[in-house]
């Protein structure tokens, strides 16, 4: 699967990246960003101590059932797919947003969207759900286990999505954001088993409101991501199991998912060393389990 990076804030030329952080507050970092010179991608320092910069990712996977304390984390793409959830129903959860940083100052106010398809017999259906949260540089957003897809249908081939985020600064945007939070809107947006007409509206409605609030000149998409999951015996796809993804946001081509470990009791990726930190980078963790279990 390949995404669009262009629209990602890391993409921008360091002036326009100078510029939006003077539009929302961050003096300081708009400052380096103007001595930077040089575009997008090339100007590499900056993007080491402002992460939310940074245009790839790496994904890890955490085995179902891993018992409390440090789990270890291995490459999704290296593991042996599960044979036996072709065709079954799962359930997609956001079970964990870490943010190391994020352009701004103080809380962060962070759209999340999340997109794909639920390949049924008779039609292949849209899904897209959106969630509003809110989290502190340094810190893990509040939102645990919540359900993104419930009863996604994986088909022969496998399961797909794709994910964004984007920073929000724009007071105007506050009454759309909260619609988020309505119960009808969140059920509007859950998949049941098979396809339903009566959620092609919710799932309309949430593409143009998460699209409205991306225009904003004070808001910006800082992270995007597409996870592919199949059961092919390919050396470079993500193979699809029951557990748990990590998400990180990363440009670091040397990744080694065996110098990570799982903590489950603060609930934050660390370095396996001894005296261990969270990571200083931003990512998600993403639960994959049978619908109804």
């Amino acid at each position: 699967m390949t995404i669009d990076k262009s629209t990602m804030i890391g993409s921008a030329s360091p002036k326009a990246i100078a510029e939006y952080l003077e539009l929302i507050g961050d003096t300081e970092a708009a400052a380096e960003f103007h001595r930077s010179g040089g575009g997008g991608q090339s100007m590499v320092l900056p993007f080491v101590k402002y992460v939310w910069g940074q245009t790839g990712a790496k994904i890890g996977f955490i085995p179902e059932g891993t018992k409390s304390g440090s789990c270890y984390i291995v490459d999704a793409i290296g593991m042996e797919p599960d044979e036996s959830l072709r065709e079954t129903a799962l359930k997609i959860s956001l079970d964990a947003f870490y943010v190391h940083n994020y352009p701004g100052m103080g809380k962060h106010r962070i759209l999340c969207e999340f997109s794909g398809k639920n390949q049924t017999d008779k039609e292949s259906e849209a899904m897209r759900f959106a969630v509003d949260l809110a989290a502190n540089d340094q810190s893990a957003a509040a939102h645990i286990g919540q359900p993104i897809f419930v009863g996604v249908n994986v088909g022969r081939e496998g399961l797909s999505f794709e994910g964004r985020t984007v920073n929000v600064k724009s007071e105007d945007d506050d009454l759309m954001l909260e619609a988020l939070g309505n119960s009808t809107f969140k059920d509007g947006l859950s998949l049941l088993t098979t396809a339903q007409p009566v959620l092609k509206p919710f799932v309309k409605l949430a593409e143009g409101l998460v699209a409205s609030v991306a225009k904003r000149s004070e808001n910006r998409e800082v992270f995007k991501f597409a996870l592919g999951l199949d059961f092919s015996k390919s050396a470079t796809s993500a193979k699809l199991r029951l557990g748990s993804y990590v998400v990180v946001q990363t440009d670091e081509h040397d990744w080694d998912w065996s110098s990570f470990v799982w903590s489950t009791g603060s609930g934050l990726v660390l370095p396996k060393a001894d005296g261990a930190k969270p990571l200083k980078l931003n990512y998600m963790v993403f639960g994959v389990g049978r619908a109804g279990a």
